[in-house]
């Protein structure tokens, strides 16, 4: 959930008239608020949990389109709890 963060689908999101990539920073900053940091927070963003955080979390189903623009995200977690 790093705002600052791009990737080729959140890039694809900028024309999409139903997800526009200005409406997923206002929907994060709206669910977080002001001042949050992705970079550190597990519970905001669980990419940067530790492992052994992940260990312990219940088994893990992540769905995602071929037009989600979180989808590299969601690649990369897939990743980190494998």
């Amino acid at each position: 959930m790093d705002t600052n963060y791009s990737s080729p689908n959140v890039f694809s999101a900028i024309d999409d008239p139903m997800l526009h990539t200005s409406l997923l920073k206002l929907c994060t900053k709206a669910y977080v608020g002001e001042g949050f940091n992705a970079l550190k927070d597990p519970f905001i963003s669980p990419v940067v949990a530790s492992d052994e955080l992940l260990e312990k979390l219940p088994p893990v189903r992540i769905i995602t389109g071929s037009a989600d623009p979180l989808q590299d995200s969601n690649w990369r977690l897939v990743s980190k709890l494998k």
